[in-house]
């Protein structure tokens, strides 16, 4: 990722137990960041771990295209697999899934929620919904995130690579330029860790 200045915001999609989290408060201790899980049993890791950095804000729920007050949600044994789509779930380790519901917000919505009129950098690994919700920005979306750095899951399925290549080209056309390094991970993919930026 690039340099930020002094006191960057980050929005953290797919925030797990907190590490990337973490690791980017160690290097920028002034940073805002607003972290969003869906599974209850990682949110309660992040509510305990940055309990004592009011800086720091938690969504408990899902970012996708729409705000739902209840949507599927498939947890899986390995949390990285954790998804929206019950084969990614199921893929990581099969027959462990179980469905949960969740509350769905778009991203437009939860920036307004959260008071965030710009982003510095866009995290994105929501394991499959990340076509979707980066699908959807707008120009007036582009506008206020300077970077996105996403995991794209076509690794998983290479007959998914078109919506990557599809999502990238959006992404183009709104204003960012790509940084991708591959990955020979599951079926491989040229898009496993993408930086969009401007």
């Amino acid at each position: 990722m690039d340099q930020f200045g002094e006191a960057p915001v980050v929005v953290d999609l797919g925030a797990n137990v907190g590490r990337f989290s973490s690791e980017f408060l160690a290097a920028y201790p002034t940073a805002r960041l607003l972290l969003v899980e869906g599974d209850p049993y990682l949110t309660d890791i992040l509510q305990r771990s940055f309990s004592e950095r009011p800086q720091v804000q938690l969504f408990r729920g899902l970012v996708g295209p729409e705000c739902l007050p209840s949507t599927k949600f498939f947890l899986c044994k390995v949390p990285e697999g954790n998804s929206i789509h019950p084969s990614f779930s199921n893929s990581w380790a099969p027959g462990e899934s179980r469905e949960i519901h969740a509350e769905m917000i778009s991203l437009p919505a939860l920036l307004k929620l959260a008071q965030c009129e710009q982003v510095d950098l866009l995290k994105v690994d929501i394991e499959g919904a990340e076509w979707d919700v980066l699908g959807a920005l707008t120009q007036p979306d582009a506008q206020r995130i300077a970077q996105i750095s996403v995991e794209f899951h076509d690794f998983i399925d290479t007959a998914l690579r078109p919506r990557t290549e599809s999502c990238i080209a959006h992404l183009e056309a709104l204003g960012y330029k790509a940084r991708c390094r591959a990955t020979d991970r599951r079926q491989g993919s040229p898009y496993f860790d993408c930086l969009f930026y401007r």
